[in-house]
């Protein structure tokens, strides 16, 4: 009998996209969310996303961890030059992408929150199920964290077994 592996599809139910349109640098959307959330995002490298005709650019990307909620917080910018991230909604410069632990998610709570900082024109919820290629984000997010997690962990030779 031959042993299949089967593709595991990611449930888009865990996860919420919020759209952002501001005219507010990357790290000045940052400040005025940590402000407002209480939130530590934290500067990553650009994530490289992919499209059809290969890797699209490298995207702002910032990350935070809610310990106490044991939820992940991403925010990346949608343009990377002439580049677009989520062609369906060029319209917007930044997304706020949520991994959800839990089902009951105050998102227009956070929509009201968002919208009570000046500087952003815009937030609204996005249907992650319109988006055709979101699968295609999400892996890119997911090796793009390895990645990151990989590179923090290199020590030193001398450093491995003993903290100098």
């Amino acid at each position: 009998m031959k042993i299949r592996l089967l593709s595991t599809q990611t449930s888009t139910e865990e996860y919420e996209l919020i759209g952002l349109s501001t005219s507010l640098r990357d790290y000045q959307l940052c400040h005025y969310l940590n402000k407002q959330f209480q939130t530590q995002f934290v500067k990553c490298p650009d994530i490289p996303l992919y499209g059809l005709k290969g890797q699209l650019g490298p995207f702002t990307f910032y990350h935070y961890f809610d310990d106490d909620l044991r939820m992940d917080y991403f925010l990346f910018a949608n343009k990377a030059g002439a580049d677009v991230a989520i062609s369906n909604y060029k319209h917007f410069e930044y997304f706020i992408l949520f991994k959800l632990s839990f089902s009951l998610f105050p998102t227009q709570e956070i929509l009201k929150e968002l919208r009570s900082i000046s500087q952003i024109q815009a937030a609204i919820k996005v249907p992650v199920q319109g988006i055709k290629n979101f699968d295609n984000i999400l892996e890119d997010l997911e090796l793009h964290l390895l990645e990151i997690s990989g590179n923090t962990q290199k020590k030193e030779p001398g450093q491995w077994l003993w903290n100098i």
